[in-house]
């Protein structure tokens, strides 16, 4: 049953370039309603499956993919209303799923218990049209000027910019990021470690809950940090990283519950600070205009490392019987894809990072102002 979940996280982000194609040919708003109705079908027909097999098809693939185009383009869209504060955007957004899993967790429970599988699969298909909702409550905005149409007109008629994979500093940022996923979920195997370790299952299974709570309370407070003209996000993103491989490297020494529950909270707070970082440090290394695809491409290619790395987990394990090397290999990893996002500014354009200094003094107005006046007091 495992392996239905797995699909659908699979296919909500190995697809991740058909919401940034659509979106940016159809808009987002549009996508996402989409997503919703695919989501709600999904749900609905595996009300009907009779067997597991059938569950592959309409949860993990019809689900997933509505999934993808959900998730996926809320994130897309961020940019188009949000610049000076669009770390704190990404904060809150992100805020929101964890909490909706947590909020619904329980009543999906009580309605498994009083009215069953089917009929709950049925009640989530309607809770899904809730999605094209709030596609509808999305405004549109204001059309692109005619320079940008004629700039992007190629692009526009095929829906996709392969110039984004000319972008060194893009590539080399996707590929450390794609040597850094067999690592992301290593932690997964927590639970097992602390029953491994003698720790009862009750206190096991709140070890989950405390990489949650990490994760779900620092996100827009690290949003609104990022938001800083003076924080690096490509640097913020690499701290990050180097304290997940600390923290992974030490796990084998924790003697006990409480530096077990110490290492679940900490790695779900950097986990949380790691997802509000990436699609930010993604715009910073690319054109305002492939924002979309840059990230949905991040999205696919990262897909099939993030899926394997709990399973190569899982294989150490029953080979040597033990977690050790898993979370030793995770911290070795993580450290590598760190070190190697010091050739990202490297290979970045520099006339790119040029313009992207607007944006930078826009996340602070004063700043900005001040600036302003030095310039024309400098042509006076």
């Amino acid at each position: 049953s495992a392996w239905v979940t797995a699909i659908a996280v699979g296919v909500s982000e190995i697809f991740g370039m058909i919401p940034a194609i659509l979106g940016n040919r159809f808009g987002f708003a549009n996508v996402i309603m989409l997503g919703g109705v695919i989501c709600a079908v999904g749900m609905f027909t595996s009300s009907f499956a009779p067997n597991i097999y059938v569950l592959y098809l309409t949860y993990g693939l019809v689900w997933g993919f509505g999934a993808c185009l959900c998730y996926l383009a809320t994130l897309f869209v961020l940019p188009q209303y949000f610049h000076a504060r669009i770390g704190l955007a990404n904060g809150i957004v992100f805020f929101g799923a964890p909490v909706g899993t947590l909020a619904l967790t329980p009543f999906v429970a009580h309605l498994l218990q009083s009215v069953g599988l089917a009929r709950t699969f049925q009640i989530l298909a309607g809770i899904q049209l809730v999605i094209v909702c709030s596609g509808f409550m999305i405004r549109l905005v204001p059309p692109p000027s005619k320079s940008d149409q004629l700039h992007s007109e190629s692009e526009r008629k095929s829906g996709f910019d392969w110039t984004i994979f000319k972008n060194k500093g893009y590539m080399t940022f996707v590929v450390a990021l794609c040597l850094f996923m067999p690592a992301y979920l290593v932690h997964v195997h927590l639970v097992r470690l602390a029953k491994d370790s003698g720790v009862d299952s009750i206190k096991a299974a709140l070890l989950v809950s405390f990489a949650a709570f990490g994760s779900v309370t620092m996100r827009p407070f690290f949003g609104k940090l990022m938001d800083m003209r003076y924080v690096n996000r490509l640097t913020a993103m690499q701290i990050t990283l180097l304290l997940l491989s600390v923290s992974s490297t030490l796990v084998p020494i924790a003697t006990n519950y409480e530096w077990l529950a110490t290492y679940a909270f900490f790695s779900g707070f950097l986990e949380g600070c790691f997802v509000i970082s990436l699609p930010l440090t993604v715009q910073d290394l690319v054109e305002e205009n492939q924002q979309a695809l840059a990230l949905g491409s991040l999205f696919c290619f990262r897909s099939l490392p993030k899926t394997a790395g709990p399973s190569i987990a899982g294989w150490i394990y029953d080979v040597t019987h033990s977690y050790d090397i898993a979370f030793f290999s995770a911290g070795a990893i993580t450290l590598l894809s760190t070190c190697l996002m010091f050739l990202v500014p490297l290979f970045q354009d520099r006339s790119l990072s040029k313009r992207k200094e607007i944006p930078r003094l826009l996340r602070n107005p004063e700043l900005y102002q001040k600036e302003i006046i030095a310039a024309k007091e400098t042509c006076l």
